[in-house]
């Protein structure tokens, strides 16, 4: 009867080992499960925040260079617009000088050329008359020969033309159709030429004088 107690015992015993056993190992593989999604979802955590902080900082890194380009962009452009602006008053004072110069130019022009005028208009001699000219070649313009102590010849004046007297009959030539505008004499007065020639033949003793000298 003691060994069947006993027997018993034992057996209740290493039943009881076995449920401690069995429930520390499940215990253990909970803990270890536990333990291992724990790291799992630390780890994960970790991972997640090391890919904020990097497109943390690639954001910051994007938003740094959009912010450089844009100051660059606006320090050119005040660079630029220094540039324009001082290249404009740099034209602007190049062409006042030049203009400046200019003027200058054209004032010391025309001063020296009225100096000029005014030496050259000292130095020139007294211009001749026509008539002092004709006495000197002792002709008229058109080559007629001078009147004695005269500076025109017959029938003309000191530069050649038809004197009033002369002038006068060739007016009344033209009035009567005896003369062309050009000097020129019509068909007209040569005929009364040649006419006044047979009337001076005939009053020589021509053949319309009928007069025959003795032979």
């Amino acid at each position: 009867m003691k060994r069947k107690h006993l027997i018993a015992l034992c057996s209740l015993a290493l039943l009881s080992i076995t449920s401690t056993a069995c429930s520390v190992k499940s215990n253990s593989s909970t803990a270890s499960k536990q333990s291992s999604r724990t790291v799992k979802v630390t780890k994960s955590n970790t991972k997640k925040k090391r890919i904020d902080k990097k497109s943390k900082a690639k954001d910051q890194s994007k938003n740094a260079d959009k912010k450089k380009q844009k100051d660059d962009k606006k320090a050119k452009a005040n660079s630029q617009s220094k540039k324009t602006a001082s290249a404009q008053a740099s034209q602007q004072q190049n062409n006042q000088q030049a203009s400046k110069n200019n003027q200058q130019q054209v004032s010391s022009q025309a001063q020296s050329q009225n100096q000029g005028n005014a030496n050259q208009q000292g130095q020139q001699p007294q211009q001749k008359t026509q008539g002092q000219i004709n006495r000197e070649r002792g002709y008229d313009p058109n080559g007629a020969p001078l009147l004695p102590g005269q500076d025109h010849a017959a029938g003309s004046n000191p530069d050649g033309s038809p004197d009033a007297w002369v002038q006068g009959q060739i007016n009344w030539a033209k009035r009567n159709g005896l003369m062309n505008p050009d000097g020129s004499p019509t068909q007209k007065e040569k005929d009364l030429e040649a006419s006044q020639d047979q009337y001076a033949e005939g009053d020589d003793g021509g053949q319309f004088g009928g007069y025959v000298p003795n032979p």
